[in-house]
């Protein structure tokens, strides 16, 4: 059994392109650093002493910005290419990071937050591009599987990380968290250098060039989608900018515990995603996968009001909301990838990022504001609930399309 299982987890990574791997290397180094995102509600309720919903305006600034960043981003991956808009992302995003811990003002603090967003985010489109690029439709769920667990394998290493820096101050959270941005950005310039990154954008202007595509914008079923994506993007985010303060506030955790038990999510991701997806891609359709997620999502949250012991429900709701993550995710994500065409490429991934932007706005001011008015319980039931109404919607989208698919495909045509 052991066997098999190595087995199946070395096939699921076979044929991924070259590329793919140096991307999700790069990935890996600027996600081993996602430290202050991680802590960022912790570190304004502790440290900066805001209240409960102070620290719910403050952090939806990080959505705010995330949309201008996305909606930035990729069209300026559309104008230069992927690898320029990659490069000076990393870079002033790891400035920004550093100069956050300085500013003690307010209203100065969510001017930083909204600019360290923006310089993000606009990271995304550009690197989603850049995946779409380098490998083929056969490998497509895979590589952004493999990208995505890159990612979380520094996101499982990032929460206990900073819990463990934390303990010798915040302002290594954020020196850190700029340092490894700045040393994404170096890896990108040595694996992709200028020339070469210039023959990719070359290659991906003519793509543009010969192929006119469909704009986001004008595409209602993908508008349908996003809005969707959004919704079940707002119960996921719950996940960074609620659950750590509840942790924190309802079992007296420390710093340096909420970000082990934070860090057990990138982990589960980590082991499970890559040879689940290769073994169940071609099983069924992409959308019928997130709605799968959708309902882990509800189970997880509404596994928090079970009387367990406090230990046994976290890694209970942490295993049960990242084996949804695992479906949601990956096959959003190729869903978006199958819909996107040439010179609108960076627009279609812009949109989709922003749909995760908006959602990153609403979720810290909808999880805060509803725990300080009616307490965590009520929180949890509403989550769970919404998660399940997305999947509704999703059903519905689906069938949406595939209507189109057979008028547009029927001999009456």
């Amino acid at each position: 059994m052991i066997v098999r299982a190595l087995t199946q987890w070395k096939n699921s990574y076979s044929g991924i392109p070259r590329n793919i791997w140096l991307l999700s290397l790069i990935s890996l180094i600027n996600r081993c650093g996602s430290l202050v995102i991680a802590f960022l509600t912790l570190y304004l309720t502790q440290e900066r002493h805001l209240g409960i919903r102070e620290a719910g305006y403050a952090t939806a600034f990080f959505g705010l910005g995330s949309i201008v960043g996305s909606y930035t981003g990729g069209r300026l991956t559309d104008r230069f290419g992927s690898s320029p808009v990659q490069f000076t992302s990393l870079v002033l995003n790891g400035i920004v990071l550093v100069l956050l811990y300085y500013i003690t003002d307010f209203y100065l603090i969510c001017t930083g937050i909204f600019i360290m967003a923006l310089t993000g985010e606009a990271f995304r489109p550009a690197n989603s591009v850049a995946i779409a690029a380098n490998c083929t439709p056969e490998t497509r769920t895979r590589s952004i599987s493999l990208y995505r667990m890159s990612a979380n394998m520094g996101w499982a290493v990032a929460p206990a990380l900073g819990g463990l820096l934390v303990i010798f101050g915040w302002p290594w959270l954020f020196w850190v968290d700029g340092l490894t941005c700045i040393a994404a950005a170096v890896a990108l310039y040595l694996l992709f250098p200028p020339s070469v990154a210039r023959k990719k954008s070359e290659q991906e202007g003519a793509e543009i060039q010969q192929k006119s595509g469909l704009s986001p914008w004008r595409d209602r079923d993908f508008l349908w989608f996003c809005f969707l994506t959004m919704l079940n993007a707002t119960v996921f985010m719950q996940l960074i900018w609620i659950i750590p303060v509840f942790w924190k506030e309802y079992y007296g955790w420390s710093e340096s515990l909420v970000g082990i038990m934070s860090a057990i999510n990138g982990l589960v991701v980590f082991l499970v995603e890559m040879p689940l997806v290769f073994k169940i891609e071609k099983l069924r359709t992409p959308l019928s996968f997130v709605r799968t997620g959708l309902f882990l999502y509800a189970v997880s949250y509404w596994s928090i009001l079970l009387p367990f012991d406090p230990l046994l429900m976290v890694i209970l709701f942490t295993v049960v909301i990242s084996l949804g993550e695992v479906l949601v995710m990956p096959f959003s994500s190729n869903f978006v990838f199958g819909r996107s065409k040439g010179g609108y490429q960076g627009q279609y991934m812009s949109l989709y990022g922003i749909a995760y932007s908006i959602a990153n706005t609403i979720a810290p001011v909808y999880g805060t504001q509803v725990a300080a008015a009616y307490g965590y319980p009520v929180l949890w039931i509403l989550l769970g609930t919404q998660a399940l109404l997305v999947l509704l919607g999703f059903w519905w989208l689906e069938k949406r399309i595939n209507r189109r698919l057979s008028t547009v495909s029927s001999p009456a045509d």
